[in-house]
């Protein structure tokens, strides 16, 4: 059985599939990316109060993919956006990282807990885990994201690398780092 709220997302889909136009194919974009270096990837939490197609003003016409996340942790997203640096070799991450997340609540002590719950047989590697934890504040974690990021033999050197905030209570979003792969920082945002 189809829960409703699933239901509810086929029927937008069938009103979204009559007026829709596909765009070009992967190898199209990919091959125009390569060339550019003007792609740019958007790892960020999984929060359904996070949109950050909306937030961003993104759509087909920039040249913007989305990597999400429970609480946009690069840790994560490391094999991801090592692919997708060799499918449209992007110039530029941005780690989008927001207030109020769940990260910042659900700590992983408690998630190991609730894990060891749902299959102790397998508490040996919950335990050895992370879960990616935000215990200080939002600039933090999107500082040590960066800094990962940078240590990253997977990660092109010569990538700009954004750290962002966005607050969740008033919409606002900062610009926490910026900075190349080496720790350069960039002429201009």
């Amino acid at each position: 059985m189809i829960p409703g709220p699933v239901k509810e997302m086929l029927a937008r889909n069938s009103t979204f599939a009559q007026t829709y136009r596909a765009g070009p194919s992967l190898m199209q974009m990919a091959t125009a990316m390569r060339g550019t270096g003007a792609g740019v990837v958007v790892l960020s939490c999984s929060d359904p109060r996070l949109n950050p197609y909306q937030i961003l003003g993104l759509d087909q016409t920039l040249k913007a993919t989305m990597v999400r996340n429970a609480g946009g942790r690069v840790f994560d997203a490391i094999r991801t956006l090592a692919v997708l640096q060799t499918i449209g070799a992007p110039g530029t991450i941005v780690v989008m990282h927001h207030t109020d997340c769940g990260m910042t609540h659900f700590h992983d002590a408690t998630i190991k807990k609730a894990l060891t719950e749902i299959a102790p047989e397998a508490s040996q590697s919950i335990e050895a885990s992370s879960f990616g934890e935000i215990t200080g504040s939002i600039e933090e974690s999107v500082r040590e994201d960066l800094a990962l990021l940078k240590a990253s033999p997977l990660i092109k050197k010569s990538t700009l690398l954004l750290g962002m905030k966005y607050e969740i209570e008033t919409g606002v979003l900062t610009v926490v780092e910026a900075s190349g792969a080496e720790g350069s920082q960039p002429a201009s945002l």
